[in-house]
């Protein structure tokens, strides 16, 4: 892979330089963010958490038309783990690239940390960001922040399972490609392309540079005896969005497809790994207020003992909304399903699985325009066999309120 990374950041540098020339605007900054708490009750405990985000974007445009820019963002978020897993986020094997810089035993970490340029050959990122199989991905429709039977940001039963969304490399160091949009007009205007590369899927700080000894993420925290390493991970992804008049309204249809992979490299000559490889695909069909929708991952996990199938998940959901401002309410039911194949401490040992479900259902009120408070229901159910911990289920009442700025 050395040719393409030399390949990749000639075109970076090449864009860089040919404005550095140009004398630019005033420097503009740009800061938002989200903050969630979510308190309820499962199975008649009280729990409850709170996430933030906070991204602060400096921008300049330069005399030829080109717009550079840097952005940094942080987060506080107790559900996220260091690195991100193969699969699924609770039976996965693998580790895969990082969430951001932090310790490890705290909630607080600085996620992205990146520079762009724009232009008229489109945009190009280069630092620590999420990939384009993440930035372009369509899931199943939801009113909620963070409770969400699928991308969750909160997950107070601790069992659910189903992620859908491709972002195995996490927030690792990459280089990123997206041509304009719209950029093949016609049929196709509605079309966004991209591509990321990521050299090697690391954080340095204790036992944070993966990949490194001790792939674990077994429920009992039973740690893999083998080690593995995966780099050159390459993702690319497209997201197209069409209106099909319907009467005097629209039916917008948006599509979004991923593809990830990452070379294997076994330190101990493992036979249990393999190069990682997944899919994603989802569908939104938005008419009036109303939003149909789902997305389905499959995975082989990077074990060598599974082709595509390792972990496999979908989500399915329906949401309502009166609008987005002041006194509009938004309903949504939704429901998800992930299976892996293997878990636990013997990688190849079909017989350790395990099956989630995950149902949902809630109401969301808009107090003023990115201020909203919520209620919802929850049910999770997780099958494993006993060696593991045995079947799991859990009944959860929320209520979230979430600022948006």
């Amino acid at each position: 892979m050395t040719l393409l990374r030399k390949a990749l950041l000639g075109v970076c540098t090449a864009a860089l330089t040919a404005g550095a020339a140009y004398a630019a605007d005033p420097v503009e900054l740009d800061i938002e963010g989200e903050v969630s708490a979510v308190v309820g009750v499962v199975d008649g405990d009280a729990k409850a958490d709170a996430n933030a985000e906070v991204t602060a974007t400096v921008t300049t445009l330069l005399d030829n038309g080109l717009e550079l820019g840097a952005v940094v963002g942080a987060r506080l978020d107790a559900d996220q783990p260091a690195q991100r897993y193969g699969g699924g986020r609770y039976s996965s094997l693998l580790i895969g690239g990082p969430r951001g810089i932090g310790p490890l035993d705290s909630d607080a970490y600085m996620q992205s940390a990146y520079g762009f340029v724009k232009g008229s050959f489109g945009q190009i990122i280069v630092g620590r960001d999420q990939g384009v199989a993440r930035t372009l991905a369509v899931t199943s429709p939801t009113i909620f922040r963070a409770l969400n039977v699928n991308d969750w940001q909160t997950d107070l039963s601790g069992l659910n399972d189903v992620h859908t969304v491709n972002d195995f490399t996490g927030y690792s160091t990459k280089l990123t490609y997206m041509p304009p949009a719209n950029f093949l007009g016609g049929a196709f205007g509605g079309l966004q392309l991209g591509v990321s590369y990521s050299p090697v899927l690391r954080n340095c700080g204790d036992r944070l540079c993966a990949p490194e000894a001790g792939f674990i993420i077994a429920p009992d925290g039973t740690m893999l005896t083998e080690t593995a390493r995966w780099e050159d991970a390459i993702e690319a992804a497209l997201y197209y969005q069409k209106g099909i008049g319907v009467g005097s309204d629209r039916l917008f249809v948006g599509v979004g497809a991923s593809y990830i992979t990452a070379d294997e490299d076994a330190l101990a000559g493992s036979l249990a790994f393999d190069d990682y490889e997944a899919y994603s695909v989802g569908l939104n069909l938005a008419f009036r207020g109303i939003t149909l929708g789902g997305s389905v991952k499959t995975t082989n996990a990077g074990l060598a003992s599974f082709e595509d199938d390792g972990y496999l998940a979908f989500d399915a959901g329906i949401t309502f909304r009166t609008g987005e401002d002041e006194g509009d309410v938004a309903f949504m039911v939704g429901y998800g399903q992930a299976e892996a194949k293997a878990i636990g401490p013997n990688p190849l040992d079909p017989t350790l699985y395990t099956d989630t479900r995950t149902v949902q259902g809630g109401v969301t009120y808009t107090i003023t325009r990115g201020i909203t408070v919520g209620a919802a229901a929850q049910y999770v159910e997780s099958k494993k066999p006993i060696a593991v911990g045995g079947p799991e289920e859990a009944a959860t009442v929320v209520i979230e309120s979430s600022i948006k700025f």
